[in-house]
């Protein structure tokens, strides 16, 4: 699609923006604002776009309809084969790796994926049990759905408008979206929808128009000025070092990478900066990046959910570069290229284009038999969650929340987040054995206490937190026993919740209510159910206990010792833990961290003597 004068050092702009993208995604800390390599990306896609769409309206033989078909069917040869194919060849991946319900959960976004819909899937993305965004291998496309719905809106707007009138609505666009996108980070707190909309994205293509608009009105002009691009490129480093520090993205502060690669793209480098990014290493760099940024994802995220660790170690980061560098050169020379060529016949060409549209609708309708085929006998249903999610109080409010024996005037309140909505089957046991109810208010991350810090956690868990912290209230006054279970491990990182725990265990004391905290239960470092498909594979997947759990535990007692009518319960010595995962042969956690309804039974079983203490 190149109809204006090749810059090589675009090319090398296009290497540095991939190179601090992959390396953020590898590792965060080595890069912790390498994700502004995809503002670099849309900059970069804008003033290219605006570039060609102007010389096509210059040209004398110009007509509207013909050239708006050049650029839709030539971009359509620049992304979909190497997508199409990226979205075969993961899909098939998920569905020998995946547990059936990741699957589920995989094909969703591949739905949204092949429709260039994973920016809007994406931003109200949420799901506790689904396989975490560093294990989603379609993440990555949310940018690329920007980029084509831009696609639906650049060419009318530039091949309609006179060059004057693009400028100005092109400069009012790119601040009223920005101004629109820090409004909505900054004062409503929507900080997930707003990363993937396509509306805080669009001023870093009217970023790129702008330079693209510039360069064509002054195209006679023959001033440069160097140190404005090697402004740019530090500019460009300070985001990718920084960016994180700042505060919520995009919004404003995606000014700073993006006016960096506008400086960039408006002063072609010269001197040093220039034979840097025209080198012959950056250039191939460049020119793979597309292809590098389809696969390295995709790689990564399914290397991590084989893990279960979101940093690799030597051999499998080896394992990523080797991959990723040849499936990319793979869908380079093999499929991008010949399918953009011009010397391929058309037929051959039209048989390529319909492979790869039957191998997805192939893949996204054979999917589940392959991961069914290639499944271990089901596990029962005891073994797969750890509650009836529709008879429990997690986010929600389902009749009276009350388990155990319901006829006892003996109440006890449980609160806390997941890990006290698996003990639902734990107190129902217990209380129906030892005469008492227990009222479970719980949701999602979210310890159910005044204070708690909701803030940090996902967005879509915020009001089912509120919600169910504000049922919590109405209780609290009229309990004299209180449960308290969390995932202690996460919920403690956090000095906010440390301080809201703090002040509920103190006013609860002073209101004299007995408080029991239910220990954490040992971690484990992989997902069981997934060993076990993997081991069903006949690939090596070793469990094995993540110590940090007892460092956690330790602060709990120390809680207990600041109040007289705390107590911190711990029923490791039964014995229940021993083999864990698996207590007699069977699976009793659900994943690395949650018992299953198995495990809930077993661990009443262990408490039973405490409980009995307790209620009497």
């Amino acid at each position: 699609m190149s109809t204006i004068n090749y810059r090589p050092d675009i090319q090398g702009l296009r290497a540095i923006a991939v190179s601090v993208v992959m390396l953020f995604h590898f590792n965060p800390a080595w890069m912790p604002g390498g994700f502004v390599g995809v503002d670099i990306f849309l900059v970069i896609s804008g003033f290219l776009i605006v570039s060609i769409l102007l010389h096509k309206k210059n040209q004398s033989d110009y007509r509207i309809f013909n050239t708006l078909q050049y650029f839709y069917v030539s971009r359509l040869k620049r992304i979909a084969p190497a997508y199409f194919a990226m979205l075969t060849v993961v899909s098939l991946l998920a569905a020998v790796l995946f547990l059936p319900q990741d699957l589920a959960i995989y094909k969703k976004g591949l739905n949204q994926a092949a429709w260039f819909n994973s920016n809007n899937y994406f931003a109200g993305f949420g799901d506790y049990f689904a396989p975490a965004s560093h294990e989603q291998p379609l993440l990555h496309t949310w940018s690329l759905a920007v980029e084509i719905q831009f696609y639906l809106l650049a060419p009318l707007l530039v091949l309609l408008l006179p060059v004057k009138a693009l400028k100005w609505l092109f400069a009012t666009l790119l601040l009223g979206f920005t101004c629109l996108a820090e409004y909505r980070l900054r004062v409503l707190g929507i900080e997930q929808a707003t990363y993937y909309s396509l509306y805080a994205r669009l001023p870093e293509f009217f970023a790129g128009a702008l330079v693209a608009l510039h360069l064509y009105a002054e195209k006679s002009s023959k001033e440069n000025k160097p140190w404005l691009n090697k402004l740019g490129m530090v500019l460009i480093i300070a985001a990718a070092t920084l960016q994180p520090q700042l505060g919520p993205f995009p919004g404003l502060l995606a000014l700073l990478p993006v006016a960096g690669a506008a400086l960039v793209l408006l002063h072609p480098a010269q001197g040093g900066l220039g034979r840097v990014l025209a080198s012959k290493p950056l250039v191939l760099l460049g020119e793979l990046s597309y292809s590098l940024y389809l696969w390295h994802w995709p790689v990564l995220a399914l290397l991590r959910y084989y893990t279960g660790t979101q940093v690799l170690d030597v051999p499998f980061s080896l394992l990523f570069i080797a991959l990723t560098w040849l499936l990319a050169c793979l869908s380079f020379y093999w499929v991008e290229i010949p399918l953009r060529s011009s010397n391929l016949p058309r037929l051959r060409k039209m048989l390529g284009y319909g492979l790869l549209a039957g191998s997805v609708l192939g893949v996204g309708v054979g999917m589940t038999k392959i991961n069914q085929a290639l499944s271990p006998p089901p596990l029962p249903i005891e073994y797969q969650r750890y509650a009836d999610p529709t008879k429990i109080c997690h986010g929600q409010i389902v009749d009276d929340c009350l388990k155990g024996d319901l006829n006892s005037d003996k109440e006890v309140l449980v609160l806390g987040d997941s890990h006290a909505a698996m003990l639902n089957l734990f107190f129902d046991q217990l209380g129906k054995d030892l005469g008492f109810k227990a009222r479970i208010i719980t949701a999602s991350s979210c310890v159910t206490i005044p204070g708690f810090d909701y803030q940090r956690i996902a967005e879509w868990a915020h009001r089912p937190c509120l919600e169910q912290i504000e049922e919590a209230k109405k209780y609290l006054p009229h309990t004299k026993v209180l449960f308290l279970a969390a995932s202690w491990n996460w919920q403690l990182a956090s000095e906010d919740f440390k301080k809201a725990l703090n002040v509920f265990l103190s006013e609860q004391s002073q209101a004299g209510k007995e408080i029991y905290l239910l220990e954490q239960e040992p971690l484990l470092r992989k997902n069981p159910l997934r060993a076990i498909r993997f081991r069903a594979l006949g690939l090596d997947s070793i469990i094995d206990i993540d110590p940090a759990y007892a460092q956690t535990n330790l602060i709990l007692r120390q809680y207990a010792e600041l109040y007289s009518s705390t107590v911190s319960l711990n029923f490791e010595s039964s014995g229940l833990f021993t083999q864990a995962p698996f207590a007699d042969g069977v699976p009793i956690y659900l994943d690395e961290h949650h018992l299953n309804e198995e495990g809930a039974k077993r661990y009443a079983a262990t408490a039973r003597s405490v409980f009995k203490s307790i209620m009497n």
